[in-house]
């Protein structure tokens, strides 16, 4: 998540956790040393979670006022050794510094580290998801943009191994594109914080099973993830987002409109069929923040994307362009350049012929269907290899 820091701790021949009962009564002004008496005398009692608290007591003047690189050391002496207690012990230990790690924002960067520090400290799988939801929940507050965007690759990196439920996938993750999205200060549908967003909203609504009813947040990413497709000029997409389960599930709520739209540019066929959606359907575009005109000219390249999948022969004609996409016939060569310039197509124009030769199109949709047109097709090109291997061999041993 971040550089590790360390920290060089002097002692004497005191356990160093008194060290840090000496720090916390040179803070208070304890001139009679009562603070590290009873911490004495606990921890010659074997009663190391009370030392704690004793000292956490003024946890509130430690973050406040103690030196920085003091500050860190006393961190690492509570924590690590709390870390050879029992689990329930520990855990009681680590709560008190987190707890007083929260109790402000001045120093706020500080503080940050060492809810970091004390999260990578814990061994505890099940205690340490409980601490990065604080850690998010501070940032927040705190209003630490710096640390968002590595907090997010570290939650996406990590969250399949903290052995979540749907919903707490869902709230992390939830919680850290909304932090992205207050951060960014860029609204550009193109821009690498956007495609952050995403990635993230995508993650969130892979938690949704085939059938599984939205919720309010649900709708809301899976209405904002469609709306962010139509809007990006890189249609590059990496996932079947027809096919998702949530998308799926906008069908019957008041966002329906979107899944609408969606199903029309991906498996529409062509610009006049999208052109009756928008003639009876004028306020989707005005309830996803979209424009209709901009909506058209994406149509038009998908409408070329899919002229592309179905051209038998690797080719498509000028005319049949300006059919798909109803557009004149000396607009043609402006689209496909366009569609090449997306990365949505490969080809090359035979301006002599009025045709396009098509090596390589992207799918508008890739979902169970493909696969197993794909499937079929690579073992009908093993089959073919084995029958040019057979026929060669004979030729080769004659």
């Amino acid at each position: 998540m971040s550089a590790s820091t360390c920290v060089l701790v002097e002692m004497g021949e005191e356990d160093p956790i008194i060290s840090v009962a000496q720090l916390v009564a040179g803070l208070i002004g304890d001139a009679d040393g009562k603070v590290v008496k009873e911490c004495e005398s606990l921890l010659e009692a074997g009663k190391f979670t009370e030392v704690v608290a004793e000292i956490m007591a003024h946890g509130g003047k430690l973050f406040a006022d103690a030196p920085e690189k003091d500050l860190e050391a006393a961190v690492l002496i509570i924590g690590g050794l709390a870390q050879r207690l029992s689990p329930a012990d520990a855990a009681k230990c680590v709560d008190q510094l987190v707890a007083a790690a929260l109790a402000g924002t001045d120093r706020g960067s500080l503080r940050a580290a060492i809810l970091f520090q004390l999260y990578n400290m814990t061994t505890d799988i099940k205690a340490r998801f409980p601490i990065l939801k604080k850690i998010l929940g501070y940032v927040r507050e705190a209003k630490l943009a710096e640390l968002v965007a590595p907090i997010s690759h570290h939650v996406e990196d990590n969250y399949k191994s903290w052995n979540l439920d749907a919903a707490e996938t869902r709230a992390v993750l939830g919680d850290v594109f909304t932090m992205l999205a207050e951060t960014s200060g860029n609204s550009d549908p193109n821009s690498t914080e956007a495609k952050r967003i995403l990635d993230l909203q995508l993650l969130f609504l892979a938690t949704f099973s085939a059938g599984e009813k939205l919720d309010a947040k649900g709708e809301e990413v899976a209405k904002a993830v469609v709306t962010s497709f139509v809007k990006a000029t890189d249609m590059t997409f990496r996932c079947d987002l027809l096919g998702s389960p949530a998308v799926q599930a906008l069908e019957g709520t008041k966002s329906s409109g979107a899944l609408k739209l969606l199903t029309t540019m991906l498996t529409g066929n062509g610009v006049a069929e999208f052109a009756t959606f928008a003639k009876s359907n004028g306020a989707v575009f005005k309830d996803l923040g979209l424009e209709e005109a901009e909506c058209l000219g994406k149509m038009k390249l998908l409408a070329l994307c899919a002229l592309a999948e179905k051209s038998a022969e690797g080719e498509f004609t000028y005319a049949q362009v300006a059919e798909a996409l109803q557009c004149g016939e000396g607009e043609v060569e402006s689209w496909i350049v366009r569609a090449i310039g997306a990365r949505l197509v490969e080809a090359k124009m035979d301006q002599v012929r009025g045709v396009a030769v098509v090596t390589r199109v992207n799918h508008r949709v890739f979902g169970d269907d493909q696969w197993k047109e794909l499937k079929t097709k690579l073992a009908s090109w093993r089959e073919n290899l084995e029958a040019v291997a057979n026929m060669t061999v004979p030729q080769i041993e004659a």
